[in-house]
């Protein structure tokens, strides 16, 4: 990985440390999702894959993720 690249890397999960923990597990579960969007994109340029379906799919896991919590509670 480019300096550049791990600089930016570095940023988001400095930042995603930061987040507020919605529910348990939340924090966690973004930085699982930025790491797998970033290997996603590193793939995409390779193997120029469905990268908006991949996205909108880990998106949608933190979300089934909030709704899970909210609705056991934990929310």
């Amino acid at each position: 990985m480019a300096y550049k690249d791990e600089k930016v890397v570095g940023i988001i999960m400095e930042n995603v440390r930061h987040l507020e923990e919605r529910c348990p597990g939340y924090r966690e579960e973004i930085g699982n999702v930025v790491a797998e969007i970033i290997q996603a994109e590193r793939q995409h340029q390779f193997a120029r894959t469905n990268i908006s379906q991949k996205f909108s799919d880990l998106i949608g896991r933190v979300g089934t993720l909030l709704q899970l919590a909210e609705q056991s509670g934990d929310a």
